[in-house]
Formats: structure tokens, C-alpha cells, sequence
């Protein structure tokens, strides 16, 4: 019977070695049971720290629980005031700094928490000195460098302890601790040898919880651009959280970092869902600073994917309550979200309402570095809009400072830009163009370290399967070798037992093996000759498709360039006619350029989805007219892709006809629509038609004869599609290209402007 009772009193107390842990309500109910029973004094004090410690940590905000955390300690002291343990006595005092900082008593904890330090520091009980220190390091706070630093050392001591005592989860806790401060701290070098350790440790005893270490691993690789393995580990740490059944604030954390790392890899849309359960869960749980995080993350990646009315019924969706902040940078991520969201929206009187809101709180509250940064870009941002240039150029000096301080090139790449634009509005011509190459070059170098860094990551990939393909190789080799010899020494057997009739067999059957043997490893020498090749042709395909884009990337890159350039040229021309020619030029480049960006982004980098293109096209010809309010457009565009020979010449037409519906179809005032088709008819022939509802062309026009080069343009390119042109005044202008849809031609040819320029001439 008491070996019974002892083996239920070191299963309940099993749960001890650990930090300080909620036990579960039978747990305790089960340990207070025990102490009715006849018990040894070591082992009754073990409980009743365990006891008190539970009801410390226990979540919610019953007072009662500190009332029976404090009896516990009085019964310690009373079973002490016998045994006279100096150890017992210096753990109770331990315990009371814990008490006391839940009573926000934290002056007098932190006395507390010292003085069992030194008490203990002599002490062969390495588990209470480990605690002792683990518990004092929680007074020192990790956001100053100063104290950050105490803190480590005072962690380090505690893991140190734990690893001298027999308490290996303890240990393995620690140093999981350890390894978040040592990323906290920038000690790179330090994070993953301790992190592995740590690992290694919850292996050894089958901890059946490693969603925690998992999730560090997601944070040590996301912070180095290794954002694949980050993803790895943010799908085990999710796999293990839902294998227990995990529904605590630890699990909100897991879906936000596995939507965070995939907004990186550029999987916005999959994200999500990821964000809507981080959010759903920090909701559950009224964690406001969680919430207020969630929410930012979620609108942030909402702007990306070009949906600001999205994020708007996102952030109405939140109850005021859970908005109310608990953090210094709390205080500003309301109102950032929604001057980011307005700013995207293009309402900018609301924009600067929430701007100088997040101005005026920053005075008092002041949020981490990262956070500010942000905030500046949108202030000048929204500065360069409402054409408030001498502010903008005091917070782009701010941020400059800022950026490089935090050692961000991203970010001072970005600065670069908003130079220029600021540069460029206020007619500086010469820094414009300096800083436009500054940013340009740093943006092409990020680029290729970028592309660097993953064409690593795929050679380790290539080396690591060929090592596998290697010992797989090595481990047929000696099972044939095996079998080899099982057949030898069945052949000595049968000789012996029949020596005169069996020679010439042997002879004959190690002829047939040698044979065999020979035919099998010709036969595999082929095959790992094939098997290179095909890896070496896929490496190669991999590579021409990743040049490929890369072209596509710098041509955008170049054209953009001119586009800027054009920008900045015009500010500078008071001729009218030179001013409409140099805006119509930058229009057609972006044709040209957004085809290209489609062609980078694309999985299919010879292939146009024209869906997508042309809205984007007309949005940007919406947006650079002004045309909201007055003209309305309707697209009818099947599901159609097309390769580059034939997508940029149907750009330059959809651009011409657009901006000559939009310049001269209609009268002032007018409500006008436009209405953009592309067909595939059943005889392979495409169908594109632009038209308006306008005054339509003169009677007395011959649009072969035009000087216009806007017609001579899209005649020229009908032409080069070998299509047919029709042009026809119904209702309005009617422009109708059908030409033959070309599914085989890949290639790139170019468009020939010069024909066309010729003939204008």
C-alpha cells in the first residue's frame, strides 16, 4: 500500500520538472489528497511547493489562489521550524518573490528573489539554484540592452544548475529560453548549438511538446532568408501544437509566424487563413497585444494583395474592447492600420487624421525601431501626396538615420526611392536622377543576393540527394555482394557431399555469376549515366527559366527607369505638345513594362495571362486620367494566354485605343463607357474589340491617310499580328482586331515601331 502511495506522489510530481506550470484541477485535487495521509517531511514540502507555485502561475485572476499559495508556504515553515533545512528555508523564500511580484509587490520580489540566490549558492541542490536564478532573471527586462544582457547571465547560471541536476526538463526549458535570448541579443553564432541541444534533451525523454522549439527554429531561418526551412519547421511546430490538441496563446503564435514566413515566399492569398486563426485564437483568449499584432500583420498583407476595402471591414470586425492597448507600440498600431489602409484607399484627408495621431502618441509611447520606421515611410508618403514637401523632407531625414541604424538595406532602398520622388517634385533634377540610381543599384544587389542565397539552398538540395543516390547505390552493391556469398558457400556445401560431380558445376555456375554480375553492373553504370544526365538537363532547364526571368525583371527594371526619367524630363518642359508626347511615350512603356513584370512573376515565362493584364492595364489608364467619377468601364476578356510576340503589340493597341476613347470620345461632363473584349472564336481566331459610347470619328476621316500615331500605331500592329483591321461608328467608336491565335510561337520577337515610325514620317 505505501508503495502504491509513492508511486502516485512521484507520478503528480512528476510534472515539476519544469518551470513553474498550471497543474491540471484534478492534479491539484489529487496532490491535496495525499497530504491527509501519513507522509515523509521531504516529501510533504515537495507538494506543497508544488501546490503553491500552481496556484501562483495559475491563469485567471481568483485572489483566493494566492490565499491558498500563501497557506502552503506557512505549512512549509511550520514542517521547517522541525527539520531546520537551510535549502527548505531559502526555496520558501523563493517561493514568497514569486507571490509577492503576482501582488505586484515588485520591489520587495526582486529583494526576495536575490536573497535565495545567495542562499542557495552554496547549496548542493542544483535544481533550487537553478530555479532561483531562472526566477530573478524575469526582473530584468529583455527591451534594454543593458538589462538584456543580466538577463542572459543570469540564464546561463540557471542552465549550468539544471545541467548538474537530474531534472532534464528543466535543462531542456532553459536552454530553449536561452537560444530566443541569444536571437533577442544578435549572438547568431550561439542560437543553433543551443537550440540543438535543447532538442536533444526533450528527445531523450520523449517530451511529447516540441511545438516551442519548433517554432524558434521557424525564427532562427525566417531571420536568415532561409525562408524553405522556416517553413519546415513552422509546419512540424503546427503539427505537433494540433497532435496535442493545443488551443493556448503558444498556438495563435504558430498560425502568425507560418502566415508571416508565407507573405514571404510570396503565398500572400494562403496566409490567410493562417492570420484568421492567430486572430480567432488571441480573440478567444482577449489578449489585446496579441490581437493588435495579428491585425496588423493582416492588414499589411491585405494592401499587398490590393484589397484595402478588405483590410477596412477587418479592422470594424474587432471589438473596441480587445483594440485598447497593453504595449508602448500598442498605442500606435490602430490608427497606422488605418492610415496605411486610407492611404491605399487614396483618401487623404483621413490618411493625415491617423498620422497625426500615431505623431502625437509617439511623443509619449515610443514603439520598436522596425515599427517607427514603417510609420515614417507612409508619413512621407502621404506627405509627397498632399504636396507637403518640406515635411516630407525632415521625416526623410529622420528615417534615413533611423534605417541605418537598424541596418536594414531593404529599407534604406526604399528611402532612395522616396528621395527621388521627392527630388523629382520639387524639380531637383541632379539628385533625382543620384538617387534613383542609388536606389536601383541597391535593389539589383539585394536582388542577387537574393537569387544567391537560393541558388544555394538548391545546391545543397542537388548534393544532399546525389549523397543519398550514392549510399543507396553502396547499399544494392553489398546486398548483391551478400547474395554473392551465400551462393559460394552453398556450392563448398554440395562439393563436399559430392566433390567428383560438383567441379565442373561450380566452374560453370561461377562463369554464369561473373556473367550476370558483369551484365548487372554495365546495366547500372547506364543507368547512373542517364540518371546524371537527366538531373544535369533539369538543373539546366531550371537554370534558362530563372536567366529567363531575370531578363524579363531587368527589362521592367530599365523600362521603369525611363519612365522615371521621362517623369522627371517633363517638370522641366513648358511646352504643352513635347509634355503630352513625353506622357504618352511613359504610357506605352508601362504596356511594354507590365507585360514583362507579368512575364517575372509567371510560372509559364513565355506566356501572358491576359485576364489579368489588361485589368491591371485599364486600371492604370483609369487611375492616370482621373476617369472615376465620369467613365465606366466593362471588360468581357476570356481565360486566354499569350506569348510575348503577340501580347506586347495587343498592349500597344489596348493602351492607344483606351487613351483615344478616354482623351477625345467624350464631351465634358458626360458619363461614358468603354467596353473591352477578347475572344477566342472556334477557327483559332482571336477577337479584340475596344469600344465607347463617344462621338465616334468624323464622316470625312481616312484613317489609312491619318498623321495621327496613335491610328498609325494600331494599324502597324494589326498588321504585325496579321490580322485585319475594322473600324466602325456605332453608338460611339468601335475598334475591332481579329487576328490568328499563334498557341506554338514562343518566341520574342520584337514589335516594329520603326515600321511604323517610318510610315508616319
Amino acid at each position: 500500500m505505501r508503495s502504491r502511495l509513492m508511486f502516485l506522489i512521484g507520478l503528480l510530481l512528476g510534472t515539476a520538472t519544469g518551470y513553474s506550470q498550471d497543474l491540471s484541477s484534478s492534479q491539484t485535487d489529487s496532490l491535496r489528497l495525499v497530504l491527509n495521509r501519513p507522509l515523509p517531511d521531504s516529501v510533504r514540502v515537495d507538494i506543497l511547493f508544488r501546490l503553491a507555485e500552481s496556484y501562483i502561475v495559475k491563469t485567471g485572476d481568483d485572489r483566493r489562489d494566492l490565499t491558498y499559495a500563501a497557506d502552503c508556504l506557512r505549512k512549509v515553515e511550520l514542517i521547517n521550524a522541525a527539520v531546520q533545512s537551510a535549502d527548505i528555508a531559502a526555496y520558501q523564500i523563493l517561493i514568497g518573490s514569486m507571490l509577492a511580484k503576482e501582488r505586484k509587490q515588485d520591489k520587495q520580489a526582486k529583494e526576495m528573489a536575490w536573497q535565495a540566490v545567495n542562499l542557495l549558492s552554496n547549496s548542493k541542490n542544483q535544481y533550487y539554484l537553478g530555479k532561483a536564478y531562472f526566477n530573478l532573471s524575469d526582473y530584468y527586462p529583455y527591451t534594454d540592452r543593458t538589462t538584456l544582457v543580466e538577463k542572459i547571465r543570469l540564464v546561463e547560471l540557471a542552465v549550468r544548475c539544471f545541467g548538474q541536476s537530474k531534472y532534464i526538463e528543466a535543462h531542456a526549458n532553459s536552454l530553449k529560453y536561452l537560444a530566443d535570448l541569444y536571437e533577442i541579443n544578435e549572438q547568431r553564432s550561439k542560437v543553433l548549438e543551443t537550440l540543438n541541444l535543447s532538442l536533444k534533451l526533450y528527445e531523450s525523454i520523449h517530451y511529447p511538446k516540441l511545438s516551442g522549439v519548433y517554432i524558434l527554429y521557424n525564427r532562427y531561418y525566417y531571420l536568415r532568408g532561409n525562408y524553405k526551412l522556416a517553413l519546415d519547421y513552422c509546419l512540424m511546430a503546427l503539427r505537433d501544437a494540433e497532435r496535442v490538441k493545443d488551443s493556448s496563446l503558444s498556438y495563435c503564435q504558430i498560425n502568425n509566424y507560418m502566415a508571416i514566413t508565407l507573405c514571404h515566399l510570396k503565398e500572400r492569398q494562403r496566409a490567410i487563413g493562417y492570420y484568421k486563426t492567430a486572430l480567432r485564437i488571441s480573440e478567444k483568449y482577449k489578449n489585446n497585444s496579441d490581437v493588435l499584432l495579428v491585425m496588423n500583420n493582416m492588414v499589411r498583407n491585405y494592401i499587398e494583395l490590393k484589397k484595402p476595402r478588405e483590410a477596412l471591414e477587418l479592422m470594424k470586425s474587432i471589438p473596441k474592447e480587445l483594440l485598447v492597448p497593453t504595449s508602448e507600440e500598442g498605442y500606435i498600431l490602430t490608427s497606422l492600420c488605418y492610415a496605411s489602409i486610407y492611404f491605399a484607399l487614396k483618401e487623404y484627408p483621413e490618411t493625415g487624421i491617423h498620422c497625426n495621431q500615431i505623431l502625437e502618441q509617439i511623443k509619449v509611447h515610443m514603439p520598436r525601431a522596425q515599427v517607427v520606421n514603417d510609420f515614417y515611410q507612409l508619413l512621407i508618403g502621404y506627405y509627397l501626396e498632399s504636396r507637403q514637401f518640406s515635411a516630407a523632407g525632415i521625416y526623410l531625414h529622420k528615417i534615413d538615420s533611423l534605417s541605418r541604424k537598424l541596418d536594414d538595406p531593404a529599407r534604406i532602398r526604399d528611402n532612395y526611392y522616396l528621395a527621388f520622388r521627392l527630388d523629382t517634385a520639387t524639380g531637383s533634377t541632379r539628385s533625382a536622377i543620384a538617387n534613383l540610381l542609388k536606389f536601383q543599384h541597391l535593389h539589383d544587389s539585394l536582388f542577387d543576393e537574393t537569387s544567391s542565397r537560393e541558388m544555394q539552398q538548391m545546391e545543397v538540395e542537388y548534393e544532399t540527394q546525389k549523397n543519398k543516390n550514392e549510399i543507396k547505390i553502396k547499399d544494392q552493391d553489398i546486398v548483391l555482394l551478400n547474395q554473392k556469398n551465400e551462393l559460394q558457400q552453398s556450392g563448398l556445401q554440395r562439393a563436399d557431399m559430392a566433390r567428383h560431380f560438383s567441379i565442373g558445376g561450380l566452374g560453370l555456375l561461377l562463369v554464369i555469376i561473373a556473367l550476370l554480375y558483369r551484365r548487372f553492373r554495365d546495366k547500372q553504370k547506364s543507368s547512373n549515366v542517364i540518371s546524371a544526365k537527366n538531373e544535369m538537363l533539369q538543373r539546366l532547364v531550371i537554370e534558362k527559366e530563372w536567366l529567363v526571368k531575370e531578363v524579363h525583371h531587368r527589362v521592367k527594371n530599365n523600362l521603369q527607369m525611363v519612365i522615371s526619367l521621362l517623369n522627371t524630363q517633363s517638370a522641366f518642359l513648358d511646352n504643352g505638345p513635347a509634355k503630352l508626347a513625353i506622357r504618352d511615350s511613359q504610357r506605352r512603356m508601362y504596356a511594354m513594362a507590365l507585360i514583362h513584370q507579368k512575364l517575372y512573376q509567371s510560372e509559364k515565362v513565355c506566356m501572358i495571362d491576359m485576364q489579368g493584364y489588361i485589368n491591371e492595364l485599364a486600371s492604370y489608364l483609369k487611375d492616370i486620367f482621373n476617369a472615376n467619377a465620369d467613365i465606366c468601364f466593362e471588360q468581357a476578356v476570356e481565360p486566354v494566354s499569350l506569348n510575348v510576340s503577340q501580347a506586347v503589340p495587343v498592349g500597344l493597341i489596348l493602351n492607344e485605343a483606351i487613351t483615344n476613347s478616354i482623351k477625345y470620345a467624350f464631351s465634358k461632363n458626360s458619363e461614358g463607357l468603354i467596353r473591352i473584349s477578347l475572344t477566342v472564336a472556334a477557327d483559332d481566331q482571336i477577337h479584340l474589340e475596344v469600344a465607347d459610347n463617344g462621338r465616334g470619328l468624323p464622316d470625312n476621316v481616312n484613317v489609312l491617310k491619318s498623321k495621327s500615331l496613335g491610328m498609325n500605331l494600331i494599324t502597324g500592329l494589326a498588321r504585325q499580328l496579321e490580322g485585319t483591321l475594322h473600324l466602325k461608328n456605332d453608338g460611339g467608336l468601335r475598334i475591332l482586331i481579329t487576328f490568328p491565335f499563334n498557341k506554338n510561337r514562343t518566341g520574342h520577337e520584337e514589335v516594329d515601331l520603326e515600321g511604323i515610325a517610318e510610315k508616319q514620317r
